[in-house]
């Protein structure tokens, strides 16, 4: 029929990076960046909080926005954004910024959250403000935060400082990611997140003098956050998500950047009507990577029209993007890179195809416990949580989840383990709830997408959790390989 080269294909996604770092102690490079035309309002600097599940992209942006040459290739991206005009000043980070979490416990006190919280805050702005418009004094934060002690001068000066900005035609952008960082302790990182929204609200008279902060959604709904403005700054907010186009259109521009010379992949671009000779330096010129009519047929060449010997089993385009979804319907770039990326290292001899509706599967088996690794660094207790549940077939009713954690003590292994002095972490629930712990532990799980619940009451759990926590459900993909 062709002379694609399938092997070569089949090689360069077995070989795929599968996407920036799950940890998020590296910088993005330039080669990693895909632009989706709708994060175009996640960058804006004029919008002050970005929401996002792990994986989705909060900290990939951050880090772009950080960089020069990378935000460089961002500003060609989003022209209207006037990205090129922006100093970027990392205000926290949990990784390399002036302000870091032992920094933070020595300038705030246990206890004194509220009140030093926002002459913290106010201080970080306010350093960043005095090195972007190219001041030559050097301060510390606890040096500024002493001169906070006047309830004007936090004003005052920033007023200067927007001017000279401005003078400057520059505008500065303070971010602020990875806040669950900022402590173990529920009721101080609530205290730290609602003084920072509060600062950051502040600065809405600034015209040059912006923040952005990049948050998780079960931190920005925080029902212990009392910043009277909060439902204006939630409001607001926008969300990192992808959509199965964009996320197709990522896999294939990862592909060019691999296969450009590769005259069979020529060949199959060129066959679903993409050529490669329309791409430019931006990938939204390509149609590869943004007409799902155009990525569909491109999927039949590849994998085959259907996962089965007809579409009773769904279609291969439209099969990944489903069974690796959430409960809230969010896939994450990371988990469909992986899922291609173990379909095209499965072992099997193919032919007429690159990948497989067999190396699908087991793509989505690999993809799904590097799912449940990657949301435990952010969640350190959710492995824990789910252990007791292996076996268990889903939907079900939520008490026979209960009696697995109380069999096993999950709840009590879990708190415990969080107030570890040396491996401590931010538990699920507050410790000092006074609702039932195993429906704050499943809530906790609902929040993070892991479980969902049915009209009926029953619990279910998507694949993408489900078959790496070993869990049953009649007629899925099962957790082992048949």
């Amino acid at each position: 029929m062709t002379n694609i080269d399938f092997k070569s294909i089949r090689k360069a996604l077995a070989d795929l990076p599968s996407d920036h770092d799950a940890s998020g102690n590296q910088r993005p490079r330039v080669e990693e960046i895909f632009t989706p035309e709708q994060h175009a309002n996640a960058l804006d600097p004029n919008t002050p909080v970005v929401v996002g599940a792990r994986g989705a992209g909060k900290s990939f942006w951050a880090g772009v926005l950080a960089e020069e040459k990378t935000r460089r290739v961002a500003a060609e991206a989003y022209p209207n954004l006037k990205l090129d005009r922006l100093i970027v000043i990392p205000g926290y980070d949990g990784l390399d910024a002036d302000l870091t979490p032992k920094l933070l416990q020595f300038l705030v006190k246990d206890g004194d959250e509220l009140k030093q919280g926002i002459k913290l805050w106010e201080a970080v702005i306010w350093r960043a403000a005095i090195a972007a418009a190219e001041e030559t004094e050097d301060v510390s934060l606890k040096t500024l935060m002493n001169k906070l002690k006047n309830p004007e001068a936090f004003s005052k000066e920033l007023k200067k400082l927007d001017a000279k900005l401005e003078s400057l035609g520059k505008i500065l952008l303070v971010t602020f990611d990875a806040l669950d960082t900022l402590s173990r302790d529920w009721q101080r990182s609530s205290r730290l997140v609602d003084t920072l929204f509060e600062v950051v609200w502040s600065l809405r008279a600034r015209r040059n003098i912006k923040a952005k902060l990049f948050i998780r959604p079960e931190q920005l709904a925080d029902e212990n956050l009392k910043f009277v403005e909060m439902p204006k700054l939630r409001g607001g907010s926008i969300e990192l998500t992808w959509s199965q186009t964009e996320l197709y259109g990522l896999l294939f521009w990862r592909l060019y950047g691999t296969l450009k010379g590769n005259k069979g992949f020529s060949q199959l671009a060129t066959l679903v009507g993409a050529p490669l000779k329309n791409i430019g330096a931006s990938p939204r010129a390509w149609v590869l990577t943004h007409n799902s009519k155009v990525q569909k047929s491109a999927m039949s060449l590849l994998a085959g029209l259907y996962m089965g010997p007809s579409a009773k089993k769904g279609g291969t385009y439209d099969w990944p993007f489903k069974h690796l979804a959430d409960a809230k319907g969010n896939v994450t770039p990371r988990s469909f890179v992986q899922l291609f990326k173990g379909a095209a290292s499965n072992g099997e001899q193919l032919t007429q195809y690159a990948i497989s509706p067999k190396g699908i599967q087991d793509g989505l088996r690999g993809a799904s416990k590097v799912r449940v690794e990657e949301l435990s660094i952010e969640y350190q207790w959710i492995k824990r949580a789910l252990l007791p549940l292996a076996g268990l077939l889903v939907p079900c009713d939520e008490a026979l989840i209960f009696k697995r954690w109380d069999d096993s003590k999950t709840i009590s292994t879990i708190l415990e383990a969080s107030i570890d002095p040396n491996g401590g972490f931010l538990p699920p629930f507050p410790p000092n709830i006074k609702r039932s712990r195993n429906l704050m532990l499943s809530l906790a799980m609902e929040r993070v997408g892991v479980f969902h619940s049915r009209e009926d009451g029953r619990k279910d759990m998507p694949d993408l959790f489900r078959v790496a926590a070993q869990m049953l459900k009649k007629g899925g993909i099962s957790a082992k390989k048949n």
